[in-house]
């Protein structure tokens, strides 16, 4: 597997595909950024204002991974040429080599939450009380980033197969992932402590359907590229 892994976040460096994607997402994160004015405030009022900004911040750059590890998903799933994935599905098997290139986008996403929740807090917080929010804030990204590889997953390659309606049906499922009350990463960012107040599901749950819904697509794009390959 780990072969795998390095032969495919080489293919992805080489497509230079992972470029739109990274460049998406320093914009976002650009725009979206928050920072409270000290100026004639006590140091509990202060501390408070750095909470609230801090945790609106984090909802933000949780947010922007949905669509950035979707896009960067779709990229992997389309980055290899049809024979040279054919040869790597004869050598390590069809289903090993999806996964690998499933797990490469999610372990980017994983290291921009990380960097990106690291950002908030340094430009953001000033206060070692702002450790809470900040691994709220990671778990938020966690949730994030597990809904933006299972869309990825879900729609494009193998299971669309189609160009262009794998990339508006990726579209469309990232809109919905953020703004649906039945998806994760909706209630993730809109629970107790997010800018916007909505329906709290119970402390974990998010989390935890975030991970069965991406299981499931890693085991569908798996299951399906293994029966191609067979029938190939």
């Amino acid at each position: 597997m780990t072969a795998l892994l390095r032969y495919q976040v080489g293919n992805l460096l080489r497509s230079h595909r992972w470029i739109f994607p990274l460049i998406v997402y320093v914009l976002l994160m650009a725009v979206g950024g928050t920072d409270p004015n000290p100026a004639a405030r006590s140091a509990a009022e202060l501390a408070k204002i750095e909470g609230q900004a801090l945790a609106s911040a984090l909802d933000w750059s949780a947010a922007v991974l949905v669509p950035v590890i979707a896009l960067l998903t779709r990229s992997m799933l389309t980055a290899e040429p049809p024979a040279a994935r054919a040869c790597v599905a004869v050598a390590r098997g069809p289903a090993r080599a999806q996964a690998a290139t499933l797990l490469v986008p999610f372990a980017a996403g994983v290291v921009l939450g990380l960097a990106g929740a690291s950002y908030e807090l340094a430009t953001n917080g000033r206060h070692t009380a702002l450790l809470i929010p900040f691994l709220a804030g990671l778990g938020k990204a966690l949730v994030c980033v597990l809904v933006g590889s299972a869309v990825g997953a879900l729609f494009n390659p193998p299971l669309i197969r189609h160009a262009a309606a794998a990339l508006l049906t990726t579209i469309a499922a990232v809109v919905v992932a953020l703004v649906s009350s039945v998806s994760p990463a909706s209630a993730a960012l809109r629970g107790n402590g997010a800018t916007v107040q909505a329906a709290a599901w119970p402390t974990g749950l998010p989390l935890a359907v975030a991970a069965v819904l991406a299981a499931a697509s890693w085991a569908a794009s798996c299951l399906l590229a293994g029966r191609r390959g067979e029938n190939s």
